[in-house]
């Protein structure tokens, strides 16, 4: 993953310092004018045939470019970056004489020069407007990372980690956005960044969402991937009521958070009014957020016996705050998380999470970005959920 780190210059020489490859390959091989020469070998590993009067590939020394293969091909400088592009108007018997033409002549396409025919950047920003440490913090990012990179992986496009998380950082990466230093743009952080989604909404730029916002402002501009929080909270309620548990608590992500209000709307469809404000706390999604808000809650409600969480990390932190009031868990309280981390698993005992497809999550939003940069609409994906059962419930 390349970080793009913008400067007070101009913004598209920012992109032109991230990791971005360009193969050029030299031929220095000279021409003998002995009538017995008939060939040598390049540096390349093709052949100068003295006797067939090639002349883009003999007649000068340097980098053998496109001209020289549409020479040795017989057609256009045109119809050869074409056929290299694999373009539908070129025959196949067309492109297989530009193909030999590359085989030939040991022609090593340059990618940005191929980038610039083509209009395109080849890199896609992720957009991040969280601070960074909450992003390395946070095992949700780096799995939606790591879905976007391995199905990038297989393209010439490249994933740029963008932060914009202050004002300043705001204006650099709208600067970047105006200058198409990238072909796209996917937001893993979308509730946070009102301002840059309002002025990406202006631009012809693609972008996709790794969330939902409320209301979906966006329809129609940008595509969506999410998970069915309100689903995946309802299915935790259900299995939590099946259980026996009825004297219930819930702890959320902050109240801005569409994901905190659609899990808090699932598990709402089961208890309903036995799952009043008084039972409900809006904290951040983190360890600590969890065993202080579970403290509050404990106190006001000393027998609750179920406590529903809207992040593993949340329960993590619940739990501690149940040990350290002398609950047994499950004995005497059972623990339901979501996201379905590696945490969940090493947790004592192992945590019954509701488990997020974010791989998958990661994988789609960029498959919808290569999409909509070949010129497809924007598409709404809302992915599924499922219980994971182990012994804290």
């Amino acid at each position: 993953m390349d970080v793009i780190t913008p400067s007070r210059g101009d913004p598209a020489t920012v992109v032109v310092k991230c990791n971005r490859f360009h193969l050029t390959v030299v031929h220095s091989c000279p021409i003998w004018k002995s009538s017995s020469q008939s060939s040598c070998t390049s540096t390349g590993g093709g052949s100068v045939d003295t006797n067939t009067q090639r002349p883009a590939r003999a007649a000068k020394r340097g980098s053998v470019t496109i001209t020289d293969v549409a020479s040795v091909a017989g057609v256009s400088r045109a119809t050869a970056s074409r056929a290299l592009n694999d373009s539908p108007a070129v025959t196949a018997e067309t492109k297989a004489k530009v193909a030999a033409a590359v085989l030939e002549t040991g022609f090593v396409m340059n990618a940005q020069g191929r980038a610039l025919a083509m209009g395109r950047a080849q890199s896609i920003a992720v957009l991040v407007a969280e601070p960074f440490d909450e992003l390395f913090v946070d095992p949700t990012y780096s799995v939606l990372l790591r879905g976007i990179s391995e199905r990038l992986s297989s393209t010439p496009v490249l994933p740029m980690l963008l932060q914009a998380s202050t004002k300043v950082e705001h204006e650099r990466a709208i600067r970047h956005f105006q200058h198409r230093s990238v072909d796209a743009v996917i937001d893993i952080t979308p509730y946070v960044g009102g301002v840059m989604l309002e002025a990406l909404s202006k631009q012809t730029l693609p972008v996709v969402l790794c969330g939902q916002l409320p209301g979906q402002p966006y329809e129609g501009i940008f595509s969506v991937v999410f998970a069915d929080d309100v689903e995946g909270a309802a299915m935790a309620a259900d299995v939590m009521l099946r259980r026996g548990r009825r004297d219930v608590i819930t702890i959320l992500g902050p109240q801005d958070n569409p994901a905190a209000t659609d899990r808090l709307e699932g598990y709402r469809r089961i208890f309903g009014e036995h799952l009043d404000d008084s039972r409900v706390e809006f904290t951040g999604w983190d360890e600590a957020s969890g065993f202080d808000a579970a403290r509050r809650l404990l106190k006001a409600h000393p027998t609750v016996d179920g406590l529903l969480a809207a992040s593993d990390r949340i329960a993590i932190g619940a739990m501690a705050a149940l040990a350290a009031s002398g609950r047994s868990i499950p004995h005497d309280v059972s623990v339901i998380g979501f996201d379905d981390h590696a945490l969940a698993t090493r947790a004592v005992p192992p945590l019954t999470t509701i488990r997020q497809p974010l791989l998958e999550q990661g994988r789609t939003a960029a498959e919808l970005a290569l999409g909509m940069i070949d010129g497809e609409p924007p598409r709404t994906i809302v992915l599924p959920t499922e219980l994971v059962q182990r012994e804290s419930l």
